[in-house]
């Protein structure tokens, strides 16, 4: 038997099966319910959420015979006829390659007889925004009066090219992008199913690396299955995947940390040596540097969907590096991944290091009122005097440094000594 892709195997045939988009599933159940059936509806989201599965099912769930409300049967001639793609009143029309006027005419002019052995003829348009204005207008007639037994189902990724005329007369429903703890849970359910062993942190990278779509992680999944085999760990998806290990983003951190641009640079030559694209590799720490961040602000391990473990090690990294320095760093690096990949004709790897270097440099962030409380109570004799107002005559303050107040501010680096006053904004 020839080995079906897990994207359509495991494709959702029914809308309790559908990851994340639940909300649109009661709708569309409720209305089927009751009767009250739109002529026509539109699905826009992303790739890979569930928009042309979910006008299949639809369009299984209007024509079954024995359908529940919460599935088709299955077993009906109209159900089997759907999932084989083999329906004469299912009509599947692929807008991107089909987007002309006389395709839309074509198309219409078989809606204008009755279903042959179902209640309702359905007409899917997939990537309908790649449709002409011609081709809009040959629709508009039929959509503003359709045939009782006649319903539209339109899907998208970019609706904001759609004609408001169309819009107007169309029921819109928004597939949001999928969590990758959502996509996490499917693809577990899916490898207990399987009988493939699977470590939850393969599940994380692969989740991750599909960016809120649940096709694109079934393809992912493949890829990295194919590599791995029945048992896959986070190691080989990484490795399967070109995408580097943790442990090295953990070395750059404290690399930043010590101030030490030349293991950073080191690093880095370890990342590319290993197969990693400099992009990949920056993407990579983002992701890292965000569960860094979150883990010192209290963010539980389930929400990051990584394992306790790894959160108590990130609670516990680079002590020396305050939230504002994480800040700074992620800033420098997003604007660092933008620049590597620009169409400039240069060196990525010569970019990443060029500011792996000054990210190496900065001083520390400090708490400004922090750094004037501890002025505050520093002795004013005559040196500290001087040093302090020396800054305060650099800085435009008009104050006297050898005022009886003593209220010249400045902020001191992590240093007990306070003749080392220095201010960093």
């Amino acid at each position: 038997m020839p080995y079906i892709a897990m994207a359509r195997k495991w494709r959702p045939r029914s809308f309790s099966e559908m990851v994340g988009q639940e909300h649109i599933a009661q709708t569309l159940k409720n209305a089927i319910t009751t009767g009250n059936i739109h002529h026509a509806f539109l699905f826009s989201g992303t790739r890979g959420v569930g928009k042309t599965t979910s006008a299949r099912i639809l369009a299984a769930m209007l024509n079954c015979t024995a359908a529940s409300e919460q599935k088709p049967c299955g077993q009906c001639e109209s159900c089997k006829a759907i999932t084989a793609g083999l329906s004469m009143d299912v009509m599947e029309m692929d807008a991107a390659s089909n987007n002309g006027v006389d395709d839309m005419r074509e198309v219409l002019e078989n809606t204008q007889y009755p279903p042959m052995n179902s209640k309702y003829r359905v007409l899917i348009i997939d990537e309908v925004h790649a449709l002409s204005k011609p081709a809009w207008y040959s629709m508009l007639k039929t959509l503003e009066e359709p045939p009782s037994y006649l319903v539209f189902i339109f899907a998208t990724t970019d609706p904001n090219k759609i004609p408001a005329t169309i819009l107007s007369r169309v029921l819109c429903f928004d597939f949001k992008r999928l969590s990758s703890l959502q996509i996490s849970k499917r693809l577990a359910f899916i490898c207990e199913q399987e009988g493939i062993k699977v470590a939850p942190e393969a599940l994380s990278i692969i989740s991750e690396k599909a960016d809120g779509s649940m096709r694109d992680a079934l393809t992912i999944f493949d890829e990295v299955f194919a590599y791995s085999g029945n048992s896959i760990t986070a190691e080989s998806a990484q490795k399967a995947l070109g995408i580097p290990p943790d442990a090295l983003y953990v070395e750059l951190i404290k690399a930043f940390e010590a101030h030490d641009a030349k293991g950073s640079f080191a690093i880095l030559e370890k990342a590319t040596l290993a197969g990693a694209e400099v992009q990949v590799f920056l993407d990579g720490f983002i992701r890292f540097l965000r569960n860094f961040l979150y883990a010192r602000l209290g963010i539980s391990a389930e929400q990051l969907e990584i394992s306790p473990e790894s959160l108590d090690s990130l609670k516990k990294l680079a002590p020396e590096l305050e939230q504002g320095d994480i800040l700074r760093i992620s800033k420098m690096i997003m604007e660092l991944s933008e620049k590597c990949s620009a169409k400039h004709g240069l060196n990525p790897r010569l970019i990443a290091e060029a500011e792996f270097s000054k990210i190496a440099w900065l001083d520390r962030v400090v708490n400004i009122n922090e750094a004037l409380k501890n002025i505050s109570n520093v002795p004013l004799n005559k040196e500290n005097q001087k040093k302090i107002g020396g800054f305060a005559s650099t800085s435009g303050g008009t104050s006297s440094p050898s005022s009886s107040s003593g209220t010249n501010a400045s902020t001191s680096i992590g240093t007990s000594s306070a003749s080392s006053v220095r201010l960093n904004i």
